[in-house]
């Protein structure tokens, strides 16, 4: 019997330490979607979060015909105001006919990873942009958010915007990001440790840094 209740003991012992050890540490999220959100925004910011202040973004569409569609994409870990002229604290797109680009987002964030603007440039020709301006609106409304460089899996955030779907990893980064505040700390949760650059995070930084993606 003290044989058997010591097996028994040891049993539940392994069992407790399997639970705490698949733990990520909020809202059932794996490692592999930490390290993502580390991989595709994190990481400029020293392993802090760079996202919007709210979750409801000011959008400005310029008219350009399927965006608001192609921004309501992204619905879900945040919502669209769609406003009738530039804001300074939103989203704002404009057609371009210079560079050799489908599209192109500037974001400009603080020390403290919150994002105080995004500008969006759409070339006005899109015949040699896979999937067309549907497409590129949605891609670069992506950046705009917070998806920092691109995948190679196939899906919207591909270079190239691939076969336009929205992957699951994509999917879950942009609930990720937008479940905590700007300026999340995420390193604790990344079982590979990278950052080894100073951090240019600040709680209440004011100075703006910019970031480009296409």
């Amino acid at each position: 019997m003290k044989i058997l209740s010591l097996l028994i003991l040891l049993l539940l012992a392994l069992c407790s330490c399997s639970s705490v050890g698949s733990s990520s540490g909020g809202g059932g999220s794996s490692s592999t979607d930490y390290r993502f959100l580390y991989d595709h925004n994190a990481n400029v910011h020293g392993g802090y979060t760079v996202r919007w202040g709210s979750n409801t973004i000011k959008v400005y569409t310029a008219g350009i015909p399927g965006a608001e569609e192609a921004v309501n994409r992204w619905v879900g870990p945040v919502n669209f105001s769609f406003v009738s002229s530039p804001p300074s604290d939103g989203i704002s797109f404009s057609w371009t006919s210079s560079g050799n680009f489908c599209g192109i987002a500037t974001t400009f964030y603080l020390e403290s990873g919150q994002i105080s603007q995004s500008q969006v440039q759409i070339h006005t020709n899109q015949n040699s942009c896979r999937g067309g301006l549907d497409n590129t609106l949605s891609h670069e409304t992506a950046h705009a958010l917070g998806f920092f460089g691109h995948t190679a899996d196939g899906g919207l955030m591909d270079p190239d915007g691939g076969n336009s779907n929205i992957t699951t990893p994509v999917r879950n980064f942009m609930t990720l990001l937008y479940s905590r505040p700007y300026g999340w700390n995420i390193n604790p949760f990344l079982s590979l440790k990278t950052n080894l650059t100073a951090s240019p995070y600040k709680a209440n930084g004011t100075r703006t840094l910019v970031r480009v993606d296409y």
